[in-house]
């Protein structure tokens, strides 16, 4: 048990390494869809190509120190860089205040993580990397293997056939009506992964908050003329946002209700003609 004088200083190291891991984010979400090493060379700027000095790159301060300018040719630096920092940050300190520090903890913040960056990725290009997919089936085996969930093996199992075989067969059904791709396969993989850690019940909310936000995005944009009728939308971010509000009702406390309300309503007939 952590002592309660020592909290404060482990809610200041999760957001520390949140905003760490925020900043190699942004180096994955840049390279390695352009297949690009993750690892080397250093980070440079776009505008001139001079490499940033490490105290250039401190997450989130740096850009405040800066004006959201390089140092050496006054390039814009992308607001996205300490959002993306920023979000990891208040992640980490938001998940380790819900789970404390458990080996938990560290399962749902790396998901959390991984889902953050497929989101920037899949706006940018509209793809989901299989290096997600396989970090993601390692730690839900790892996570199964040695407990590490509330939820049981089995439970796994039908959380991934639920999700992924639905956006499957959804997929499926779309392309045939529509003449066209409907949803890429790289969505279907990542329901396939996020089900085996959200197990059955809690796939069906993800899955019902994925398409309202999904049709929502659609619409907005479609009211705001960005994208016309057969452009597509990228799903990814809208299950990265449906699994994510998933985990904070299952766990924020009086999140339940609306599990509880989803369950009842919506597979009780109320809701349906």
């Amino acid at each position: 048990m952590i002592a309660k004088e020592l909290y404060p200083f482990m809610q200041l190291y999760a957001v520390i390494i949140g905003l760490v891991v925020g900043s190699f984010l942004n180096v994955i979400i840049y390279r390695l869809p352009n297949n690009k090493s993750i690892i080397k060379p250093r980070s440079k700027c776009n505008g001139c190509g001079k490499q940033i000095a490490w105290y250039d790159n401190i997450p989130v301060l740096s850009y405040i120190a800066l004006l959201a300018k390089c140092r050496n040719c006054k390039s814009p630096i992308s607001i996205r860089y300490p959002l993306v920092e920023f979000i990891c940050g208040m992640m980490a300190l938001m998940l380790l205040n819900i789970y404390g520090p458990s080996y938990e903890f560290l399962v749902v913040v790396l998901l959390c993580f991984m889902l953050i960056a497929i989101t920037f990725i899949d706006v940018d290009h509209f793809v989901i990397p299989n290096e997600f997919i396989i970090f993601g089936f390692i730690i839900s085996i790892i996570s199964h293997t040695f407990n590490l969930l509330t939820i049981s093996i089995m439970d796994g199992i039908y959380g991934f056939l639920t999700f992924g075989g639905t956006l499957f067969i959804m997929g499926a059904m779309g392309t045939f009506i529509f003449k066209k791709e409907a949803m890429g396969f790289g969505d279907v993989k990542l329901g396939f992964v996020l089900g085996s850690f959200l197990g059955s019940e809690l796939s069906l909310l993800a899955l019902f908050l994925s398409f309202i936000f999904g049709g929502s995005m659609s619409l907005i944009l479609l009211i705001a003329k960005e994208v016309s009728d057969d452009h597509m939308v990228p799903f990814g971010p809208a299950i990265a946002a449906g699994t994510l509000l998933t985990i904070l009702t299952k766990t924020i406390g009086g999140g339940n209700y609306i599990i509880n309300w989803y369950f009842t309503n919506m597979w009780n007939g109320e809701y349906f003609f």
